[in-house]
């Protein structure tokens, strides 16, 4: 069809074709009116009509034009969980959007079965036919511009059955009878599983529709839960279940009369009719003598006692019912004969007891009677004749008593016979038979007498002063000095006679033993660098303190009282036999208090004590030689040493040594030991006796100069400082401020080191932790000043180290969840689902070489399992045997830093643990929760292997490679725990998670961490890098605001910069490149006061080449030429070369020939042989100048010399064949540089020239050079010479002169002088003759 506008173009080519006024010419005719009624297809009448199919794929036909189409959004179904039954029509889900609506839509993955997604509008409809699991269904809706989607969570079930009724709910049956219950009600689902609990009766059994029935062939009531189920679920049902007998119907006993006599024999047998009769009863009881048989329902015996005509109702019963029938029962008497009581005489002591009772024949007595009345304490039993009591009168002499039996049949009588005398001193006893007492404290031994009264007590010889013994025997009192042990025999006194009892009682006074030892010494200084001996046991006390290698004060020299005997211990082996005079004057000392005096004293064999024996024998001892635990007879004490050979049989014959009052000298170190041993409380040689002694070898080091001038303080007895800080939180004895001090001083240096299993020592702390709750340190950033502030209460103090002492010893399931583990390292929620999970392990983990110094080099790796331990939960972990004893660990926790020497703490001072992998399955735990890792020793080959890890909670864990955006963003990011860790080939963060959660970029972040560790790797030059590198963050770190090593820790205020790909990628961050910076120094590369330089190469580089900006002000030009000036103008002392001074020296090399040959000249070090490598400063300045000069090509000796360098000739000479940096910026600007000038002489001579030539090999700043030249070498004196001629300004390179005048056949001598500001410098002399005319 034709348009208006196909019109109008047509009309216009015709008029243009034939001139302005078209075909026709000029017209005067009116234009024709169309009547498009009339003529509706007139060109005129049709008018443009736009429909759908003029619009565009992006566009919208509204009816009546074509509009732009918009992006749909806000996709949703309503709702996000879907639960739907099978076979059960679901309600249609419809979809809603804004803007335009999707013309294509996707679900991914397939619906299950039965469930259809209409392609054209999204909407989901139908009736599942199989189960299926709860799968995330993505639904995207697109149209030409764009899309939108949204996630359902969709699960099919199965409809469960909802009730199961039975007709009846009890079944009631007769034994070997058929029975049964029809099938229950069902509601709900249909069922195809049925069972049920208990197993029915034998002979009934449960039918596939429910029902019940059979023959049962046993008796019972039982109740049964019947269970209904299918894949939807299940419900239970319960019905009673009775099995009775059937009654019993007939009973009789004949006549149902029975008159009988004592003595008669009788066998009356029942009928019955009706069921078994399974048991029998009869009321009242039959007469003695006569039973009514079980078996039968028999009346069998001979009846022993007279009985009236007396109604016995006998019943048969069975479970089904019963019956009864009266019998009649009489039994005639006989007369009671053969009366006596055994014995009839009693000789009795007061005190004690008799109960006789006579025996006779005949009939049985109906009554007794005694005459006279018994005496005082006595009693007869009238329905008996028993005669009982005890004696509490004396009665010197027999008396007769008469007792009648009387019944029916009679009366017959016997006599009794009593004398009662005093009984002597017996069962008095003491709770034990050795006491130990504390001088100045008070004492009560308790007496236990469960024998005769007591009239006196005596007691030799004398108690202690202070002491006495009460009218009890009791001894009570204070003791006001020390004494030796002593027997004392008490004595218990009475009419009856004495006893003399033994008792063992010693008084001790540990002070007046410290002043004993340390009467009159002072400072003293022995061979050998000690271990701590910590004097932990209730009698031990510590003598002579040093200082230990990391400040703490120590005791080096304890003593302890161990049963009846004494020890002293040193912490070093040579020191048992002193050192100089004064040492040796303790040691001798310390044999007396030990051994005492004129004494027998062994010296161990193979300890090296054997020339301390001239001196034992001027002080009056018997010296033996070569003595060993075996065989400690003959000797009154043993000098041994600590790191000895003994077995557990010679611990044992010390211990029992020393019980038994023998003497045990001991010293020696541990500190040396643990290099190569672990578990110095339990392995240590000494320690195996540590629990008895009270002496406890630390691992920890000390210094040698021990102060014996003062007493030590009473609170530096660990005994006395935990008793006081007990009283001091239980019993309100509050301690003073200096007191508290002391008492936490001297705990601190133990709880770190005695294991939980020295129960003396622990369990008074453990009392009080217990009493007054665990410590909850308030979580802190690090600029706020809250948390717990150390040395404020210094009990508390003490109280928060037994609280990590027990965190970090108690086995798992004893380990709580410490409530300050909810400020840090946070909580995992109860309902959080606790899992079973096998995780896959590299167990080939090299380490770094431990020229790595910063890096923590040798540092147990961690392999990340993705799993949290709840904190206190007990958390089980299976290896495979290899691992065993390899040297690996389990470690529960990522915040390894210590922070006991912080002043104020932000979160508890321990909050990892580790685990000894011992036992290829484990149980482990943390107080505070924590990631767990495998910690596997550098340089194992473990291979890979699994792990499986049960009850633990996932934690968010992003693998760059392995995890994607999605994934990570719609699933691992949700895990429950509240730490994560960021994985990437080079690099592992451990952030908390509440930072990461809404993290949508991940990849991009952790590639560009990839590429940072990369870069660092690079520019250090060990490669390949073979660790992992992890940055942990902290609430709290123990030194700085980051500091290196493995893991290298940051404050957790850093997170949000460092997990923002965006910020780092503009500001990046100079400290995190700088501490990762540090994990890249080698030792013997790291030249003297460049430990914070070395480490800012990478700051510098990756800040540079990475983020694009400087970084730091201190690499701003200006600063650095103002520092540089300051050096220089100070004369460049090398003392003063370190941190951003030393980066300059290196930056002007960098910006010279880039990172190339530094990093070429630490490569160097990787592999240098043994002897190569500098071991002093002076060494490593040295070679590191020939390492980058070697690098560059250049001669670096001058320019490093410019620095302060200590460079050697030999280095110098070393560098000559490279050429000299004479461009380099310090020239002139900041140093003046002398000039070097080689190879002087003279080439050719004639009679009166010498042709003189040089080389300039460094030209010196604004050098000129004169020769001076004469007939005499006149040295450095310019003003003597004879002759000079200006060579002009230094240049590099070869240069010659020709000198005139000069005499035919002489010789003459030069020296040329280079001159500049900072002075002259000579070169030569040298010498030619002239030729002849």
């Amino acid at each position: 069809m034709s348009t208006k506008a196909q019109t109008a173009v047509l009309l216009s080519l015709l008029m243009l074709s034939s001139g302005c006024m078209g075909l026709f010419g000029e017209s005067t005719d009116e234009p024709e009116t169309i009547d498009c009624v009339v003529q509706p297809n007139h060109p005129d009448c049709i008018e443009d009509q736009i429909t759908a199919d003029d619009c565009r794929l992006d566009q919208i036909f509204t009816g009546t034009q074509c509009r732009q189409m918009e992006k749909p959004d806000d996709l949703s179904y309503g709702l996000t969980n879907v639960s739907l039954v099978v076979g059960e029509e679901m309600q249609a889900l419809t979809p809603s959007f804004t803007g335009d609506g999707p013309q294509f839509w996707v679900i991914n993955p397939s619906l299950p079965f039965g469930i259809t997604f209409d392609r054209d509008n999204g909407v989901i409809s139908g009736s599942p036919i199989d189960t299926s699991n709860q799968i995330r269904y993505t639904i995207v809706g697109s149209n030409a511009v764009g899309s939108t989607n949204v996630w359902i969570n969709l699960e099919v079930i199965v409809r469960p059955p909802s009730s199961a009724t039975y007709q009846e709910s009890t079944l009631t049956c007769e034994l070997a009878n058929p029975c049964g219950i029809a099938a229950p009600t069902l509601e709900g689902g249909i069922p195809d599983a049925w069972s049920i609990e208990p197993m029915l009766p034998n002979g009934l059994s449960l039918f596939a529709d429910g029902s019940i029935s059979g023959t049962p062939t046993q008796l019972g009531d039982s109740n049964h839960t019947v269970s209904v189920s299918n894949q939807g679920g299940s419900i239970e049902t319960t019905i009673r279940i009775i099995i009775l007998h059937e009654a019993p119907m007939g009973l009789g006993y004949g006549g149902n009369s029975l008159h009988l006599s004592i003595g008669d024999e009788v066998q009356v047998i029942p009928s019955t009719t009706g069921g078994e009769i399974v048991s029998w009863s009869v009321e009242p009881s039959l007469p003695d003598g006569l039973n009514l048989m079980q078996t039968d329902g028999s009346i069998r015996g001979s009846p022993t006692e007279v009985q009236s005509l007396t109604v016995h109702r006998i019943t048969a019963s069975n479970t089904g019912g019963s019956i009864s029938v009266d019998v009649l029962i009489s039994v005639a008497d006989i007369a009671v004969v053969n009366l006596v009581y055994t014995p009839w005489e009693h000789d009795l002591r007061i005190g004690e007891q008799i109960s006789v009772t006579p025996t006779y024949s005949g009939g049985t007595p109906d009554s007794w009677q005694i005459n006279p009345d018994l005496p005082t304490g006595f009693v007869f039993d009238s329905t008996n004749g028993t005669i009982s009591g005890t004696a509490s009168e004396v009665q010197s002499s027999w008396q007769t008593w008469k007792i009648w039996s009387n019944n029916t049949g009679g009366s017959t009588s016997t006599v009794f016979k009593i004398r009662v005398t005093s009984m002597a001193p017996d069962l008095i006893s003491w709770e034990f038979n050795e006491y130990t007492l504390a001088s100045n404290d008070s004492a009560f031994i308790q007496v236990t007498n469960n024998g005769p009264e007591i009239d006196s007590w005596e007691i030799e010889p004398d108690l202690p002063d202070g002491l006495s013994i009460l009218n009890n025997g009791s001894i009570a009192g204070t003791p006001t000095h020390n004494t030796d042990w002593i027997e004392y025999t008490i004595w218990a006194n009475n009419t009856g006679g004495s006893v003399g009892l033994l008792l063992w009682i010693v008084v001790h006074d540990l002070r007046a033993d410290q002043e004993e030892l340390l009467r009159g010494m002072g400072e003293t200084n022995w061979g050998g660098w000690p271990s701590p001996i910590l004097p932990i046991g209730e009698w031990a006390f510590p003598i002579g303190f040093t200082q230990e290698g990391y400040g703490s004060t120590i005791p080096v020299i304890s003593g302890s009282h161990v049963g009846r005997g004494k020890m002293l211990g040193y912490g070093h082996e040579s020191w048992v036999d002193g050192a100089g005079e004064a040492e040796t004057e303790f040691s001798l000392r310390a044999v007396e208090w030990v051994c005492g005096e004129n004494a027998d004293v062994g010296l161990a064999y193979g300890a090296g004590f054997d020339d301390f024996e001239d001196e034992l024998q001027a002080e009056g001892h018997t010296v033996h030689l070569s003595v060993t635990p075996a065989d400690l007879s003959g000797i009154d004490c043993l000098l041994d040493e600590f790191w000895n050979g003994h077995d557990d049989q010679d611990n044992q014959n010390l211990i029992d040594f020393m019980l038994e009052g023998g003497g045990l000298i001991m010293g020696g170190h541990a500190w040396y030991w643990s290099y190569s041993n672990s578990d110095v409380a339990h392995n240590y040689p000494g320690n195996k006796i540590a629990k008895t002694t009270g002496l406890f070898i630390s691992h920890a080091w000390g210094y040698n100069d021990v102060d014996l001038s003062d007493i030590p303080h009473e609170l530096a007895r660990p005994h006395a400082a935990i008793e006081a800080i007990r009283a001091d939180r239980i019993d309100n004895q509050t301690l003073s401020t200096d007191d508290a001090a002391i008492a936490d001083a001297t705990l601190s240096v133990c709880t770190g080191v005695v294991t939980l299993d020295f129960h003396g020592f622990w369990a008074p702390l453990r009392e009080t932790v217990n009493a007054t709750g665990w410590t909850v340190i308030e979580y802190g950033t690090l600029w706020q000043n809250i948390g717990h502030n150390m040395g404020e209460d210094s009990v508390a103090d003490t109280l928060l180290r037994v609280e990590a002492a027990l965190t970090q010893g108690l086995p798992a399931n004893e380990l709580p969840a410490h409530p300050s583990h909810v400020e840090f390292p946070g909580e995992v929620s109860s309902n959080a689902t606790r899992i079973l999970q096998t995780v896959s392990i590299d167990g080939n983990q090299s380490g770094l070489p431990s020229n790595f110094g910063y890096a923590g080099a040798r540092a147990h790796v961690r392999m990340t399992t993705g799993l949290y331990a709840a904190p206190g939960e007990v958390v089980t972990v299976t290896l495979p045997n290899h691992t065993v004893d390899s040297g690996a660990y389990i470690l529960v926790g990522a915040h390894s830093d210590n922070l006991w020497s912080k002043d104020q703490l932000h979160r508890h001072p321990q909050i990892v643990r580790w685990w000894y992998i011992d036992e290829a399955t484990m149980e482990v735990g943390n107080a505070f929760g924590g990631p767990i890792y495998i910690a596997i020793e550098p340089g194992s080959t473990l291979g890979d292997f699994e792990v499986t890890i049960s009850n633990v909670v996932k934690a968010p864990m992003f693998v760059l490679g392995e995890t994607g955006d999605f994934e990570w963003l719609y699933y691992e990011s949700e895990h429950p725990a509240p730490w994560a860790e960021l994985i990437s080939n080079n690099f592992i963060m451990t952030v908390p998670s509440h930072e990461i959660r809404d993290l949508t970029n991940p990849t991009e972040l952790m590639e560009w961490w990839d590429v940072a560790l990369e870069m660092e790797h690079e520019l250090y030059g060990y490669l390949p890098w073979p660790r992992v590198e992890r940055a942990v963050f902290d609430a709290q770190i123990s030194a700085g605001w980051m500091h290196s090593g493995y893991p290298f820790m940051a404050h957790d205020l850093s997170v949000a910069g460092v997990v923002n790909v965006s910020y780092m990628s503009e500001n990046g961050d100079w400290g995190m490149f700088h501490e990762l910076g540090h994990n890249h120094q080698w030792m013997p590369s790291t030249l003297p006061g460049t430990t914070e330089t070395g480490c800012n190469f990478a700051s510098v580089y990756l800040m540079e080449d990475l983020v694009g900006v400087d970084g730091h002000g201190a690499v701003d030009p200006a600063q650095r030429a103002s520092r540089m000036r300051s050096y220089f103008d100070d004369g460049s002392n090398i003392a003063n070369w370190s941190v951003w001074i030393a980066l300059d020296t290196y930056l002007i090399i960098k910006e010279e020939w880039g990172w190339g040959p530094i990093t070429d000249a630490l490569s160097v070090y990787y592999t240098l042989p043994a002897a190569e490598i500098p071991t002093t400063g002076d060494e490593e300045f040295n070679a590191w100048v020939l390492h980058l000069s070697n690098a560059t090509g250049y001669n670096l000796a001058p320019y490093h010399s410019a620095w302060g360098f200590p460079l050697t000739q030999n280095t110098h000479d070393s560098l000559v064949h490279l050429p000299i940096w004479v461009d380099d910026p310090l020239r002139g600007e900041y140093f003046t540089y002398h000039a070097i000038l080689r190879n002087l002489g003279v080439n050719t001579t004639t009679s009166s020239t010498a042709a003189f030539s040089w080389e300039t090999y460094d030209n010196g700043t604004n050098t000129s050079l004169t020769i001076y030249y004469g007939l005499t070498d006149m040295g450095n004196q310019s003003w003597i010479w004879g002759n000079s001629a200006g060579l002009g300004d230094s240049g590099v390179g070869w240069f010659n002169y020709e000198i005139t005048g000069l005499s035919s056949n002489t010789t003459y001598y030069a020296r040329v002088k280079a001159s500049n500001e900072d002075g002259d410098t000579w070169f030569g002399p040298i010498s030619w003759t002239t030729t002849g005319n």
